[in-house]
This record gives C-alpha cells, sequence and structure tokens, in this order.
C-alpha cells in the first residue's frame, strides 16, 4: 500500500476545529496578559501610588478571586447555555476594564479596575477553553489544549518585548501605557471572536465522548445535556482531585508572577532588560513545553504529567530559594518555561476526560477556581512575609514546597485512574 503524506496529518486540522483552536489561543493571549504583565508592571504601580508589597499584592488578589468567582459561574453557565456570546461580551468588557486600569489616577480605581480586569477574563477564558474539548477526540484533547495554552505563553513573550521600551520611552509612567496597548488588543481580539467563534455542531462529538462509565454518549449543542445544572462535576472524585492539583499550580505561579519582577530587579538589582529578556525567555520556552506536556498526558496519561510537571517546578523555585545568582536565575527560568503552562494544559485536556464532555466547561471553571484561590492566597501570604523578613526568597520557599505536594496528588491520580481502569477491564472480561 503506498504511503500517504496526509496520514500524518490530524482529522481535526480538516475541520472547522481547527479555526476554533486558533480563536482560543487569541482568547488565551489576550486573557493571561492580565496574570502575566504583573510580572513587569508592578513595580511602576508601587511606585506611582506609594504602596507597600502588602497593599500592592491586594491588587494582585483582588483580581485573582474575581478571576475565580467568575471563572466558577461562567463555566457552569456555558455548560448549561454555551459559551460563545459568554466569551465575546468578556472579551470587550475586558477592554474597557484594561483603559480604566491604565488611566487610574488613584489606587482605589486601580483596584475596581483590576477587579473588572478579573472578571471579564474569567468569563471569556473559562468558556472558551471548555468549548474545546467537543470538537477532538480524547487522544487529540491534550495536543489541542497545548496549543490553545500556548496563547498564555505568547504573553509572557510579548510582556518582555512591550514593556522594556514603554519604560525606555515612559519611565514611571510605562504600566500605564502597556494596559493602553493591551486594551487595543483586546477590542481586535474581540472582532476576531465575533467573526470565528462557533460552537461545536449538535450533532454528536467528533470524539465520540462519554462519561466515565462509558454508558452516557453526550451531544454538543448550545443547550446539551440535562436540562439542570451541572452537579455530576461538583460530585466527581476525579474532577475534585485535579482542582486540587490546580491549587498547587496555582499556588506556585502566583508567587512567580507577582515576584519574578521585583525579586530579580529591585531585590537582587538586575538591569530590568535582562529581567525583561529573562521573563520573555520563560514565555518562549512555555509556548512548545506547553504543546509537549500536553501530548505526553495523551500517551501516558494525565497523572503522570501532573507529577512530572511539579517536578520541574520543585527544581525551579528550588533555585530561586536556595541560589540567588544570577547564573541560577537563568537555569531557573528555563525550568519555569518548560512548567509553567504545563499544569494548565493537562487541566484543559483532562475537563472532558471524566465527566461528559458538554459538561467540560464546568469541569474546567472548578478547575480554574483552584488555580484561582491558590494564585490568590500566595500573594496574600508572600506579601507580609517579604515585608517582615526583607526579602522574597522565603516565597520562592512556599511555591517549591506546593509543588512537591502537587507531584504527590499527580501520582494519586494516574493510580486511581490505573485502578479504574483494571476494574473496567475485568469487568468486561468476565462472564455476564
Amino acid at each position: 500500500m503506498a504511503f500517504s503524506p496526509a496520514a500524518l496529518i490530524p482529522q481535526w486540522v480538516r475541520t472547522y476545529a481547527v479555526v476554533v483552536l486558533a480563536v482560543s489561543l487569541a482568547v488565551n493571549l489576550i486573557t493571561s496578559f492580565s496574570l502575566y504583565v504583573q510580572a513587569l508592571t508592578i513595580p511602576g504601580m508601587k511606585s506611582a501610588f506609594e504602596l507597600s508589597y502588602t497593599t500592592v499584592f491586594v491588587l494582585v488578589v483582588a483580581l485573582s478571586i474575581s478571576r475565580v468567582v467568575s471563572g466558577l459561574l461562567s463555566g457552569a453557565a456555558a455548560s448549561r447555555y454555551g459559551g460563545r456570546w459568554m466569551v465575546i461580551s468578556s472579551i470587550f468588557v475586558q477592554a474597557v476594564a484594561m483603559g480604566l486600569l491604565g488611566w487610574a489616577p488613584s489606587y482605589w480605581i486601580a483596584l475596581a479596575a483590576m477587579i473588572a480586569v478579573g472578571v471579564s477574563s474569567g468569563a471569556a477564558l473559562t468558556p472558551m477553553m471548555g468549548m474545546l474539548a467537543p470538537w477532538f477526540r480524547v487522544n487529540d484533547r491534550g495536543v489541542a489544549a497545548g496549543i490553545a495554552a500556548s496563547g498564555g505563553s505568547l504573553a509572557i513573550v510579548f510582556t518582555g518585548v512591550i514593556v522594556p521600551p514603554l519604560t525606555g520611552a515612559f519611565g514611571d509612567e510605562a504600566w500605564r501605557y502597556t494596559w493602553y496597548v493591551l486594551a487595543a488588543s483586546s477590542v481586535l481580539i474581540g472582532l476576531a471572536c465575533v467573526s470565528f467563534i462557533r460552537e461545536a455542531p449538535t450533532a454528536e462529538s467528533p470524539s465520540g465522548s462519554e462519561s466515565v462509565t462509558g454508558t452516557t454518549r453526550s451531544r454538543t449543542g448550545a443547550r446539551r445535556g440535562p436540562a439542570g445544572w451541572p452537579v455530576q462535576v461538583y460530585t466527581n472524585p476525579y474532577v475534585w482531585l485535579i482542582t486540587g492539583m490546580a491549587f498547587c499550580s496555582g499556588f506556585v505561579h502566583g508567587i512567580l508572577t507577582v515576584s519574578y519582577g521585583a525579586y530579580l530587579g529591585v531585590e537582587r538589582g538586575i538591569d530590568v532588560a535582562v529581567v525583561g529578556a529573562l521573563f520573555m525567555l520563560i514565555g518562549v520556552l512555555s509556548i512548545g513545553s506547553g504543546v509537549a506536556s500536553g501530548a505526553l498526558s495523551d500517551r501516558i496519561g494525565r497523572g503522570l504529567a501532573f507529577s512530572a510537571t511539579f517536578l520541574i517546578e520543585v527544581a525551579c523555585h528550588g533555585m530561586f530559594w536556595l541560589a540567588p545568582d544570577l547564573v541560577y536565575f537563568v537555569i531557573a527560568s528555563v525550568l519555569a518555561g518548560f512548567a509553567l503552562r504545563s499544569t494548565y494544559t493537562i487541566c484543559a485536556a483532562a475537563a472532558g476526560d471524566f465527566v461528559p464532555v458538554y459538561m467540560a466547561p464546568a469541569a474546567f471553571g472548578l478547575m480554574g477556581m483552584g488555580a484561582g484561590i491558590g494564585g490568590t492566597i500566595s500573594p496574600a501570604i508572600s506579601g507580609p512575609i517579604a515585608d517582615a523578613t526583607g526579602t522574597l526568597r522565603w516565597s520562592f520557599a512556599m511555591a517549591s514546597g506546593a509543588a512537591v505536594i502537587g507531584a504527590g496528588l499527580g501520582f494519586t491520580l494516574h493510580m486511581m485512574t490505573r485502578s479504574r481502569d483494571q476494574d473496567a477491564t475485568g469487568r468486561a472480561a468476565s462472564p455476564a
């Protein structure tokens, strides 16, 4: 039989799924800026409003809390009603909120704008990622989620590209112009969403997705499944275990995003251009690593892929903590790039694995809640500790410890899924 190169091309590339995936990447890009740009804009905001670490981290906590609540509620609503217009309207609201944040003449207006950015970004991202699952087969979801998640990686790259030149041009006011640029970008991506976002077809999902019992096939129209809210998601032990890992990941990444620029630039005295370049390196590396981790989770299972990611995080933040020198900062930044978007990718891939696929937005919203709570708690703890000790090093020690817990939970998920699969195989082999 003659070999056909077309056989190497995934089936979904020849469907509208590839368009939805491209839009998901763009939505990830613009909603992730609100998280990662803070690593380089917080020093400017701290100076502009004359804030302590504790007070400036309140801004981060406010954004995280509002993003958590919004993601949880929007994920549940999208599972019931569909997420297209929720994503579109939220992107445009985010544009207004980002513009308001750039203009903010006082701390309190900045705080209100941060909350609005959190609400709108969570209400756009969670439904968008949940809408991916029905478009892809189970064994393709890790790769698809990795490609979509690379938008968050590009946000890190563009942060490193945008902020240093703006700092050179506008000095202490650069953080304001950064938010203006992001507001304009949100408008453009919002227009793309209007043109290209579609719900999955009302015909059966291309994945032929089933619940974990293998008995209930889902349908993927705008109003999918039973008329009630997706209670099944909130009683599923696998979803809650992954939510626990998402909490650990959020805790780790919350420390990285709010402490990286201040620790390297302010505390260790490294030039802002070097810090920006290292932060951009993290983003560049995380583009490929997110796709690779998603593909790895398709092959070896979500649990082992989670564990591998968290072990990299242990080494990364251990270096920031124990070896505060530039050469180790470079190595730690490389490791951060390998792991930064991996947990997010695996969560997105797993969202439709353990519940009917039309409930994937609700499952991803719950996982996002875990990550958001972790990302909220860690700055709230690390800020006062930094003020009390005069250093951010202990923040990275906490991050390393949280990653150890995450690795253990990943192995637990692996054992649970293996036991479940063995039980299912045994039942199938036994006589009726």
